[in-house]
C-alpha cells in the first residue's frame, strides 16, 4: 500500500529563509506527487514482514521515517535537490506482492532521478530493488554489491529478509554477487558452501580491521567493471553495534562507521550505480537516534561523492 510523504517529518534548525548557502534539506525537499527535476529521490520500504518471517526482531517498518527525520536537518550538499516519494507499506497477502508494488514505484523514480535512495525496512528490500532494476535495465547485466555481515542466501520457499540474494541468483544467471563485511559467526557452513558453489565473492569483516586495503579496493573495482549496472545495497547490521545499535540483528566486532562511509562513497560514485538501498534500521532499539543519524550522514556522504 502506498503512503504519501509525511510533511511533519521534514523540520530542523532554520539558519536563513533566503540564503541558499544556509539551507537544510527540510527547506528544499520536494513533497509533491508530481515529477520533479530533483537529482535525488527517496522511497521508503516501511516493511518488516520479511524480518518477522526470518525470525528476527521486528521494528524496521518504522526505519524510513526515522531516517527522514535525521536527514531533514542536514545541510544541503552541492545544491542538490531531494524528492520524497513516500512509503510503500505491507498490509496483507504475501510479501512478494509488496516487493513487486515497491519495484514498480522504484523503477519510475530510477528513470527520473540520477540517484534513488531506497530506505528500509528489512533487507528483503534488495529483491524489490532487483525487480525494479530489471524493469529499468532489462537487457543489461547486474552486479550486486552488498555491504553486510550476512550472505542472506537462504532458501525457505518464500521471500524473507534472509533470501533476497539467493532469489536474485536463482532468477538471473548473468547476475554476480559481492558481499563486503561477512561475519563467520553470523553465517552457517551451508551458507559458505553455497557461496563457493554459486561463485559468490566475499570479503570477511576482519579484512577491514586496518581500513580498506589496496587488494580489497581492486576487487571492488574489478567487480564493478565486469557488469553493466550495479545494484548497491547496505545492511546496517554490518556496522559494529557501538555505532549502530538500532538494527534488526546487532553486530559484535562489526565494521567501523568510517570504513563503511568510505566504501559507500566509493561505490555510490560509480556511474553504474543509480540506486542505493539501506536496510534493517530499527528505531525500536536505537539509542539517541544514533543509527538514524549515521544513515543520514552516510546518505549525505554518498550524495557528495556522486555529485562532486
Amino acid at each position: 500500500m502506498y503512503l504519501l510523504p509525511d510533511q511533519s517529518l521534514w523540520s530542523g534548525r532554520l539558519d536563513s529563509e533566503h540564503e541558499s548557502s544556509h539551507y537544510r534539506y527540510f527547506q528544499t525537499v520536494d513533497l509533491t506527487g508530481e515529477q520533479s527535476e530533483a537529482k535525488v529521490a527517496l522511497l521508503g520500504y516501511a516493511v518488516d514482514e520479511g524480518v518477522r518471517l526470518n525470525k528476527g526482531r521486528t521494528g524496521a517498518a518504522a526505519g524510513p521515517d526515522a531516517i527522514r527525520q535525521a536527514f531533514a536537518g542536514l545541510p544541503v550538499v552541492n545544491h542538490i535537490n531531494v524528492k520524497d516519494a513516500g512509503n510503500i507499506q505491507h498490509d496483507s497477502g504475501q510479501l512478494i506482492s509488496t516487493q513487486q508494488e515497491y519495484a514498480e514505484r522504484a523503477a519510475e523514480l530510477m528513470t527520473q532521478h540520477p540517484m534513488t535512495f531506497l530506505l528500509g525496512g528489512g533487507h528483503d528490500i534488495a529483491y524489490a530493488q532487483y525487480l525494479a532494476m530489471k524493469q529499468v535495465f532489462p537487457h543489461q547485466s547486474i552486479g550486486v554489491i552488498n555491504i553486510d555481515a550476512h550472505f542472506d542466501t537462504r532458501h525457505v520457499g518464500e521471500s524473507t529478509s534472509g533470501t533476497s540474494f539467493s532469489q536474485i541468483i536463482d532468477d538471473d544467471d548473468q547476475a554476480g554477487y559481492l558481499v563486503l563485511g561477512i561475519q563467520p559467526s553470523g553465517n552457517t557452513r551451508a551458507l559458505f558452501d553455497y557461496a563457493e558453489t554459486h561463485d559468490v565473492s566475499y570479503v570477511l569483516a576482519e579484512a577491514f580491521d586496518d581500513g580498506i586495503s589496496d587488494e580489497v579496493s581492486a576487487k571492488i573495482q574489478q567487480f564493478i567493471e565486469h557488469y553493466d549496472v550495479i545494484l548497491f545495497t547496505l545492511c546496517m547490521d554490518v556496522i559494529d553495534s557501538a555505532f549502530a545499535p538500532g538494527v534488526s540483528a546487532p553486530a559484535v566486532l562489526g565494521l567501523s562507521s568510517h570504513v563503511v562511509a568510505k566504501l559507500a562513497g566509493k561505490i555510490a560514485a560509480s556511474d553504474k550505480v543509480s540506486s542505493v538501498s539501506i536496510a534493517e534500521m530499527n528505531p525500536t532499539y536505537d539509542i539517541d537516534n544514533r543509527t538514524a543519524k549515521l544513515i543520514a550522514y552516510l546518505m549525505n556522504h554518498m550524495i557528495q561523492s556522486k555529485f562532486q
